[in-house]
């Protein structure tokens, strides 16, 4: 009975026995998240409530981070499905997160410039915990353009949630960019920043003030988010009510997968040129191979030469397309795109990169 005895409490200690090491996490000079020293690109979901069949979804949609929707003793459940979690910072959540290996970041507020805080008053808050944890990073989330510089001095990274699918679609969808560009611009060209896409929308939200964003509104709006160097994905959606949107969103997280390696691997991030100002464009390069990703953010066709390190005369693969080839001659590779099309370039082998999830 004794040997049972002690196999039987085995059981019931050793979940939390294999907790015993809380996260750590910080920035490498990229703006990558390091998680225990490995890389890591946050794939979010913003939920409501978190049940058995909420995460059967987030594996279906392939997330890997949650925010929000769920509660502190819910932690565990997050760590034994290998997801990650951004925490508010209260105390409640302080004392349950703070040595939780779930822990990715610190919410420090959503949208701080609609709810009366001031600067001040956020970078007192912000200091204030980055003493009782310096070992997680904290962000602040901002809307407006002129709150990223206003908030500066309170966080670690930032969030932007900038939703330009309106029901009258009539904000540039550039907008998504253009705002992940001024967080780099008040802080340094490698500040981290995570970038929430647009999935809600209807006649029943906010008035009907936005639309419902289709399949290939949120994939324009996430591979211009890389485009543009964001460090993370986070989706922002009334949990969920558009099927076809819905079900759209696993494939791209699936695509952003796929090329992670290019994207996470030592490299550097090189100048590029396309014909049409419309198609947007970021090369990178790695020690033995590169990535080209451009996103065409018109509604019209376009045929367009892009153009990066001129001394290049590679055949390019096409890994979002069945790894089907497009030749480059002198560093120039010409293609046409579809309205809000994205299209991923590759050459040289996939870099090998040791991240701290498996995907």
């Amino acid at each position: 009975m004794a040997r049972i005895a002690i196999c039987l409490l085995s059981l019931v200690i050793l979940p939390f026995a294999c907790y015993a090491n809380p996260s750590v996490v910080n920035f490498n000079a990229e703006g990558i998240a390091m998680v225990d020293g490995k890389p890591f690109f946050p794939i979010g979901i913003f939920t409501y409530d978190l049940n058995s069949h909420v995460m059967a979804d987030i594996h279906e949609q392939r997330f890997n981070t949650i925010l929000h929707g769920f509660e502190p003793q819910q932690l565990d459940y997050i760590h034994q499905h290998g997801l990650m979690a951004v925490c508010y910072s209260d105390d409640k959540w302080f004392d349950a997160a703070r040595n939780h290996p779930a822990l990715l970041a610190w919410y420090l507020t959503d949208e701080p410039e609609s709810r009366g805080f001031t600067p001040e008053s956020e970078r007192q808050r912000y200091l204030e915990l980055k003493e009782k944890d310096p070992n997680h990073p904290i962000g602040l989330c901002h809307f407006l353009f002129e709150a990223l510089d206003k908030f500066k001095n309170g966080c670690d990274f930032t969030m932007t949630d900038v939703y330009p699918i309106t029901w009258d679609r009539d904000v540039p969808i550039v907008n998504v960019g253009i705002h992940i560009d001024q967080a780099r611009a008040v802080h340094h060209p490698n500040w981290p920043n995570w970038t929430y896409i647009q999935v809600f929308g209807g006649q029943e939200t906010d008035g009907g003030k936005w639309a419902q964003p289709l399949p290939h509104e949120v994939r324009c709006m996430a591979f211009m988010a890389l485009v543009h160097r964001s460090t993370g994905i986070l989706y922002f959606s009334y949990w969920p009510k558009a099927p076809q949107t819905w079900a759209s969103i696993g494939q791209v997280n699936r695509d952003i997968y796929r090329i992670l390696p290019w994207l996470l691997a030592s490299g550097t991030e090189v100048p590029a040129q396309c014909t049409d100002e419309p198609v947007q464009v970021r090369v990178r390069v790695n020690p033995d191979s590169g990535i080209i990703l451009a996103v065409n953010t018109s509604a019209q066709f376009r045929s367009v030469e892009i153009t990066t390190v001129k001394t290049l005369t590679k055949t390019l693969r096409m890994p979002l397309d069945n790894n089907r080839e497009a030749p480059m001659k002198k560093g120039t590779v010409k293609d046409t795109f579809a309205p809000f099309e994205a299209r991923v370039y590759t050459w040289g082998d996939e870099p090998v990169v040791a991240m701290a999830r498996k995907y």
